[in-house]
């Protein structure tokens, strides 16, 4: 198995996700779930993804799928695509799966029912009202607020 292949396995759908969660939750780890459209690394994102791993012990990520990044931020966007956005998240040493949210945010932390629930300060507000769902069952928000730069303002600067 070569190196790409370990990297990929982290990224999760269907039954394996399903699995991957219960398992976290039978040994009653905390899980941080973290959702947002990853399209440009920059350093504000290791910052973010550092933050969120900060919050529990198991950190899911949630990637905006590109039909959602295109409704909002226009056909220009993404500049990535889902897979290849999910293939550089878990490329970092803090994530423990990615999974790749067609179902919607909501859905998304539903089926995960995460201690924590991250995104950061430049996401929408309509996603960030999203993760409000988490206090269903007991949840908390985090919003991270030391990001600086937002997608929109780097990819015009070039």
């Amino acid at each position: 198995m070569d190196k790409r292949e370990i990297i990929l396995k982290k990224v999760l759908g269907g039954v394996e996700y399903d699995r991957m969660v219960a398992y976290w939750n039978f040994k009653s780890l905390p899980v941080v779930a973290l959702y947002g459209t990853f399209d440009v690394f920059h350093p504000s994102v290791f910052d973010l993804i550092n933050f969120a791993a900060e919050q529990g012990k198991e950190l899911v990520v949630g990637i905006k799928p590109d039909s959602q990044v295109k409704l909002e931020l226009g056909r220009r966007f993404p500049v990535f695509n889902q897979k290849q956005r999910a293939a550089m998240v878990a490329t970092h040493q803090l994530v423990s799966a990615v999974h790749i949210c067609n179902e919607g945010v909501e859905a998304f932390l539903r089926r995960t029912k995460p201690a924590v629930a991250v995104c950061c300060a430049n996401a929408s507000e309509a996603d960030k009202q999203s993760l409000e769902v988490v206090r269903e069952w007991n949840g908390r928000v985090e919003i991270f607020n030391d990001s600086t730069t937002s997608v929109n303002d780097i990819i015009s600067k070039y």
